[in-house]
């Protein structure tokens, strides 16, 4: 009985602390297997969800062909290519995040240059472009001028401008749908820029929300001193190193025919604004556009001939008026049987008219090459 009672009531301090011991013992090899198996059930999960993204964000098999043609012209040539795309990598690129983001635009931008090494897509258009240009025998530069004209050609996506600025499409999505807006065709030209070797850059005209590819080029004729030309692509005809004026309404670069027109329609200039204060990014290195040079010969040529024949044309249409007076004056005569008086006019009209065809043809003159300049 004292044995029994023993055991019952133990009191020793030892024999209670290791009575402690052995209950806690299963709890906490409990415990060690459940963090165990929970362990490896996130490990399980993580490793099939790795799996599923890859497979969602992996570069796709080239499936479902759609034959794509651009078709443009250069120096009085037309020039056209040809490139089959698929519907698959278009729908890859379609579910990629885009936008440019305030505070992270060099990331932002980088996302949209730096392209899966699998897409060999403008490399094989600049490949295109390259032996149109060899063919032609064109310079290295004059092929820079070839690929920024095939990118002008493609329209200019009104409608989007309208509604989504924000969300600029990869350089495969642009010649996929075949149309852009200026984020679209800025970055489809950077890309093939590289592609040609130049050094290039992205100008950034938040304010006025446009954006503008740039290719290096000779410092004393860059833009804003930065090393790089302005090369426009929403419109044709745009020269690099121009920097051109902006339609505020549809956001496309004002050609300088435009602007002619609808100075003399009398409409204003209210819907035309300068581009104004300019953010680069994606500097990169690479071989020098030279031809600048001969462009800002040519623009200040095309300047004195817009002035030239801005003021001509206002003094030959007083000279016209001057003689049409003098035509009313000697009709009168003529129906009064003053014939004396009208034959004293004769020479003075003769020598008016001589004058006013002298000036036209001179007019004329300007007029064609300064419409030769900016068709070059």
């Amino acid at each position: 009985m004292k044995t029994c009672y023993y055991k019952h009531h133990m009191t020793d301090e030892n024999n209670l602390k290791s009575f402690e011991k052995t209950e806690e013992k299963p709890k906490k090899r409990f415990c060690l297997k459940t963090c165990l198996t929970v362990f490896l059930i996130l490990i399980v999960i993580v490793f099939i969800g790795s799996i599923v993204y890859w497979q969602l964000t992996k570069f796709p098999k080239p499936i479902i062909p759609v034959a794509k043609s651009y078709s443009w012209g250069y120096k009085g040539q037309n020039y056209k290519l040809n490139e089959t795309l698929y519907q698959s990598i278009e729908n890859y690129y379609g579910k990629k995040r885009k936008g440019i983001y305030s505070g992270f635009e060099e990331s932002s931008l980088s996302k949209y240059l730096n392209l899966p090494k699998e897409d060999k897509t403008i490399s094989e258009v600049t490949s295109k472009i390259k032996l149109e240009a060899s063919n032609k025998q064109l310079t290295p530069d004059q092929t820079v001028d070839l690929a920024i004209g095939m990118v002008q050609a493609l329209p200019y996506d009104e409608a989007r401008a309208k509604t989504d600025l924000t969300h600029p499409r990869y350089p495969y999505e642009t010649l996929f749908e075949g149309k852009g807006i200026c984020s679209d065709k800025t970055l489809l030209t950077v890309a093939i820029l590289r592609q040609l070797g130049y050094g290039t850059a992205v100008f950034m005209y938040e304010k006025d929300q446009h954006m503008a590819a740039a290719v290096q080029c000779t410092s004393a004729d860059s833009n804003y001193n930065s090393g790089y030309c302005i090369a426009e692509t929403t419109t044709t005809g745009h020269k690099i190193g121009i920097i051109p004026e902006i339609d505020e309404n549809s956001l496309q670069a004002v050609q300088r025919s435009e602007i002619k027109t609808f100075e003399s329609n009398g409409q204003g200039t209210s819907s035309i604004k300068k581009l104004t204060d300019v953010q680069i990014y994606s500097k990169t290195k690479g071989k020098t556009y030279t031809e600048v040079t001969q462009t800002l010969a040519n623009e200040k040529e095309i300047a004195e001939l817009s002035q030239y024949i801005e003021t001509q044309r206002a003094v030959i249409e007083q000279d016209v008026a001057n003689l049409d007076a003098l035509e009313n004056k000697m009709n009168n005569y003529k129906t009064s049987g003053d014939i004396q008086a009208y034959n004293s006019l004769v020479p003075r009209h003769n020598n008016m008219a001589s004058d006013i065809n002298q000036k036209i043809r001179e007019y004329n003159v300007k007029v064609n090459r300064y419409n030769a300049l900016i068709k070059e």
